[in-house]
């Protein structure tokens, strides 16, 4: 409940009455409490924080105890200005601020993270536990250092945040999945209660939430095309003599589909024992579960090479639109069977406590996170007379083939007969991190003078990520004989059916795959039989694949706070620095060619840098609505720890990927991103719960790290390896527009509306890493949209709540390839959008039914090769992506 006291007199009026009796009279008649509830309570608040705030911050306000009409925190943050958002396996994943995903992640102002990464999976942490979250565009002293796009923190609720007495709320939701045709529930309570004995003022906190979800995505994919040179007689001339024509070595189509589970905790005790101390211990605790699998279906034209004859190319072009193989060339139908889990815990200690002018808080927390992953994957092929491949169905992006018998009868695709095992892959690993970390804030306020208050503090950290990893690559059939799947009673399954129906009209929308179950449970036996040993505990570890890395980090800051009166305008703000010391430890193993073969060396390195983080921050109140802020700082992003790792996996050339095996690999030389920031903006709070902002930022980024492809040889084998490097000098520049009012001065029903609008405008780009010869280019950033926007329609009267929020944003760069034989040197990502919506009607003050639906435009995600020129799309497609679709019904108490 947010409250806001009006005072409808003034001194005028008073005076006019005269005498103060009538004066006290008339303030008593006119002056009336008005509470805000609901959505306009959690948009005010909002809006509260960002006017008061010093720094760029925007943020997102639960209006009560599991009022946030999102899943977590990811899909939350979607709504903020600047923020862009990557969904995948049915929700949203990856959090992009300003488009970059160099982001500290706290909770309750601590550093937190998943395993090995900088970072929590914003995913993990499930709404329902939410009291806010603030997005810290730019950099104050006392924030933990490590995020050039920014600081999330997350804010979980405490037990002081509630009333007096016990409070107990929650929620239980059924939520619909429409790919998967899933029916699962999403549930939390939270239980409160707060006591008093003599001066002491005592509260515990428990809450509890758990969300099972089925989901399912399905995909048509095209590689990209290679120059190849078609010598069947039968073969239609390319339209362009002297070029090669470009035909993709494999096309396909998957279904990614599972089930999800999280369980989450949060406890927390607090004590003041009087008016100038409090103290308190919480924990969080997320557990994660996931089953699931990719059901493959892989038609390869280049099975074997190039053999068959182009029938037609895309117009004006050598790109092959159809390709017709009447040499039994091989397709493969594939399960990638999944089982992953992690559990992150934090605890904390702390207390505050206030001395005269000096305030001290400390903190002392420990975290630790832990994850296991394995999969199992099974490559069967069939070999049918005749194929015909279209790489541009009706069009579209999506491929497609027509499989015939000799005779020219379709081929019978669910006759088990005709399928043999033709390679596996096996992988599993485990991941570890911990971090126990103190801090130590002061704050001493000056009685007066232009500086009004100084911060100060001091935080220790000692962080440890622990890696290791087994993969087998691809393994053939070496058994010496054919195994046919009929060998395996019960490996035999089929796909869910309807595979894209709702986007294009395909020949083939259901296939035979090997089962889930039965590939995690007979792993052993399907390794045996293709002529490998058992291996029941799974396959050795990698030592290429290992890290074991240690970080002390040392940071101690000051920051000066301001406030003087400039030409009759307040001017407030903060100027500061931050001093941080990282001592590192990486300890790994690399390969090096010596004499012909492959030795391994263990790596033991130790490194130590030392930054000064300055910032400096302005609020100029221009009116009492009318405000200018600026705010200047450094800030850095370390490498992750994966990045960091010394060695290369390899793996051989397969099937699927017959010209070159693959490999990926660290960098142990990246250094951390370093980034100058400006930012400037005026913000203008017109009415209540109304605001219209506009800001400009920039960011002066050397060093940004990027991944790329590129070729290497190794034993005489070609293999194109992917690592991460450092560019070189860039820059990211841009624009904020933010819009909300809440229309109190329309007539009746129609006063219950607001809107909420946002834009970003966008332009990024780095200097790639040198190639041979020394030469650079200047390169987009990427998964840098030009341009973003959220529209959100609001809703609120007589108990009833709705919010209509469409998302959207413009195309952007995924990654970048140096492969030279593909037509562009990038991936690009179409425009994307997403319409949500929230129903909630009050029954009572104690309940509240609600109903929500996501991705109502059931939106598909395309991407493509190339990106020089506006051709690119249609003639090199890459992914045909449609997302899940929800829909939950549910209620809400509070007593």
């Amino acid at each position: 409940m947010f409250k806001q006291r009006l005072l409808c007199s003034s001194i005028a009026t008073v005076t006019a009455l005269g005498g103060l009796q009538a004066a006290q009279a008339q303030d008593a008649e006119l002056m009336e409490e008005i509470v805000i509830t609901g959505v306009r309570a959690s948009v005010n608040k909002a809006i509260d924080i960002k006017q008061q705030e010093k720094q760029i911050v925007d943020s997102i306000v639960a209006e009560d105890v599991g009022k946030l009409p999102d899943n977590s925190v990811a899909e939350a943050l979607q709504r903020v200005t600047g923020v862009q958002i990557a969904r995948q396996n049915g929700e949203a994943s990856t959090v992009l601020v300003r488009g970059l995903p160099d982001v500290v992640t706290t909770v309750n102002g601590r550093n937190i993270f998943t395993t090995t990464g900088r970072g929590i999976a914003l995913a993990d942490i499930p709404a329902d536990l939410l009291q806010r979250v603030d997005v810290k565009k730019s950099a104050s002293a006392a924030d933990i250092e490590g995020g050039i796009a920014g600081v999330v923190d997350v804010h979980l609720r405490r037990p002081f945040d509630f009333d007096d007495g016990f409070t107990i709320a929650g929620g239980l939701r059924n939520v619909y999945s429409e790919q998967a045709e899933s029916n699962d529930p999403v549930g939390s309570v939270t239980m409160n209660n707060n006591w008093s004995s003599g001066n002491s003022n005592f509260g515990a906190m428990f809450s509890v939430s758990y969300q099972d979800r089925g989901y399912m995505d399905q995909v048509n994919f095209v590689t990209a095309p290679f120059a190849t040179e078609i010598t069947h007689p039968d073969s239609v001339e390319p339209p362009i003599a002297g070029e090669p024509t470009l035909i993709p070595n494999v096309i396909g189509s998957y279904f990614r589909y599972g089930d999800r589970n999280r369980t989450s905790y949060n406890g927390a005790f607090q004590w003041s024992p009087n008016e100038d101390a409090e103290y308190y211990a919480e924990f969080f605790h997320v557990g994660y579960e996931q089953d699931s699998q990719l059901n493959f279906w892989v038609p390869i034209p280049s099975w074997g090479g190039q053999l068959g004859y182009v029938t037609e190319y895309k117009p004006g072009t050598n790109v092959a639109k159809e390709y017709v193989r009447d040499d039994a060339p091989g397709t493969i139908t594939s399960n990638q069977a999944f089982f992953n889990s992690s559990d992150t815990t934090q605890i904390a200690f702390g207390g505050e406590w206030s001395f005269d002018n000096l305030t001290v808080s400390s903190d002392l927390a420990y975290t630790t996170s832990e994850a296991d992953n394995e999969s199992f994957i099974l490559d069967l092929a069939f070999f049918a007379p005749r194929i015909t491949y279209d790489f541009s169905k009706n069009g579209s992006g999506a491929s497609d083939v027509t499989i015939e018998n000799a005779d020219g009868t379709p081929y019978d695709l669910s006759d088990p007969s005709q399928y043999v095992l033709n390679q596996f892959f096996d992988q599993r690993s485990r991941q570890e991190g911990d971090e126990i970390s103190w801090k130590t804030d002061f704050n001493y306020a000056f009685d007066q003078g232009a500086i009004t208050s100084l911060d100060f503090g001091l935080r220790l950290s000692q962080r440890n990520a622990f890696n290791q990893s087994a993969d087998t690559g691809g393994r053939p059939n070496i058994s010496g004989s054919t195994v046919f799947l009929s060998d395996f009673p019960g490996l035999e399954d089929m796909t869910p059916s309807g595979f894209l129906s709702d986007v294009v009209s395909l020949n083939t929308s259901q296939w035979l795959t090997p089962n889930r179950e039965y590939l995690l449970a007979n792993r052993t036996e399907i390794r045996e039989a293709l002529g490998y040993e058992p291996l029941p505990g799974g396959p050795e570890y990698i030592p290429e694949l290992f890290f074991d890395n240690d970080e002390n980090n040392y940071a101690a800051y000051v920051s000066a706070n301001y406030d003087v009166s400039l030409g009759g305008m307040i001017l407030d703000g903060q100027v500061g620095a931050r001093l941080v010391r990282l001592e590192s430890t990486l300890r790994g193993t690399s390969a090096i060619q010596e004499d012909g073969a492959v030795v391994l060396q263990s790596v033991d390195s130790d490194t130590s840098t030392t930054k000064l983080l300055p910032n400096a921050s302005a609020r100029l109140a221009i009116r009492d609505d009318l405000y200018l802020r600026g705010a200047i700082s450094q800030t850095i992003t370390r490498p992750g720890f994966a990045d960091l790792n010394p060695s290369t996996a390899y793996f051989q050339p397969t099937p699927t990927q017959p010209d070159f095996g693959t490999g990926n690999g660290g960098n142990p030389e990246l250094d951390s991103v370093e980034s100058g920031n400006l930012d400037v903006s005026l913000e203008w709070y017109f009415a209540d719960s109304s605001s219209l902002t506009a800001g400009l930022f920039y960011r002066d980024i050397d060093g940004y790290i990027q991944f790329y492809s590129s070729p290497e040889m190794r034993d005489g084998v070609r293999y194109q390896v992917t690592r991460p490097q450092n560019t070189g000098s860039g820059s990211l520049e841009g624009v904020e527009l933010a819009y909300t009012q809440f229309f109190d001065n329309l007539p009746g029903f129609w006063s219950g509306f607001g809107i909420q609008a946002n834009a970003t405008f966008m332009d990024g780009e780095a200097e790639s890493p040198p190639d041979a010869e020394g030469n650079t280019e200047m390169q987009n950033l990427a998964n840098v949209s030009d341009e973003s926007y959220n529209l959100i329609l609001l809703y609120e009267k007589n108990g009833f709540s709705a919010r209509l929020a469409y998302n959207w944003r413009s195309d952007y760069y995924s990654s970048f390839d140096e492969a030279g034989d593909q037509p562009g040197n990038s991936v690009v990502v179409t425009d994307t959008d997403s319409l949500d919506l929230a129903l909630n009607y009050d029954l009572n003050d104690n309940l509240t039914l609600s109903a929500e639906a996501t991705n109502l435009t059931d939106s598909v995600y395309s991407d493509y090769f190339g990106g020089g020129s506006s051709a690119d799309e249609s003639l090199y497609p890459r992914d045909t992506f449609a997302r899940e679709r929800t829909y939950s019904l549910g209620v809400r108490f509070r007593y």
